[in-house]
C-alpha cells in the first residue's frame, strides 16, 4: 500500500475479529469479555435499543443488535450467532456478531482514517488492509461513547 505515512503505525498484538454483515470489526482481545452464544438471549421486553438481554456473572446484561454501520436494529437477523460481552465501567453490555475470531498476535499496518471517512463521533479509529478487503479498527472505549452503545449504557443496568 505504499510507503508509510503520519498517523500509521505497526503493532502486532492479539485481536478479535468481529464480523456484523459486511463489516469487520477488530477490537483487542482483552476489550472482550466473554463470547456467548445467541441461544442463551432472553427476547424479553427491553427499552430500545437493546433487543434483550443475557445473562453474564450472575447478573442480566442488555444486548444490542446492529448492522454494518454500526447503527441499532430492532430485531436479531438470523445470521447472528455469537455475543461478545464488553465491560462498560458499570457492568456489562452485549454486541451480537455473525462470527467471532481470535487473530493471535495479528501483525499489519493500521492506517489512520482517510478525512472522508472521519465522520463526527465514529468508534472506529483506523483501517487495516485483511484478507481481501479492509477491517476496521476500535476499541471498547471508543465504540461504549458511540450511538446506541452510549444510549444503552446511559440508560441500562444489571437485573
Amino acid at each position: 500500500m505504499g510507503a508509510m505515512m503520519p498517523g500509521m503505525r505497526t503493532e502486532i498484538r492479539n485481536r478479535l475479529l468481529l464480523c456484523i454483515d459486511a463489516l469487520q470489526l477488530m477490537l483487542p482481545q482483552g476489550d472482550v469479555c466473554a463470547v456467548e452464544s445467541v441461544v442463551d438471549l432472553q427476547s424479553q421486553d427491553d427499552i430500545a435499543p437493546a433487543i434483550g438481554r443475557i445473562t453474564y456473572l450472575g447478573q442480566s446484561w442488555p444486548v444490542l443488535s446492529l448492522d454494518g454501520e454500526l447503527q441499532a436494529l430492532a430485531a436479531m437477523p438470523a445470521s447472528r450467532r455469537a455475543c461478545v460481552m464488553l465491560a462498560t465501567g458499570k457492568g456489562f453490555l452485549g454486541l451480537l456478531c455473525d462470527d467471532v475470531r481470535v487473530l493471535n498476535q495479528q501483525a499489519g499496518t493500521d492506517y489512520a482514517l482517510p478525512v472522508a471517512m472521519r465522520a463526527g463521533h465514529t468508534p472506529v479509529q483506523a483501517i487495516m488492509p485483511f484478507e481481501d478487503g479492509l477491517a476496521c479498527l476500535s476499541d471498547a472505549r471508543h465504540l461504549l461513547q458511540y450511538g446506541a452503545f452510549a444510549q444503552v449504557t446511559s440508560t441500562h443496568t444489571a437485573h
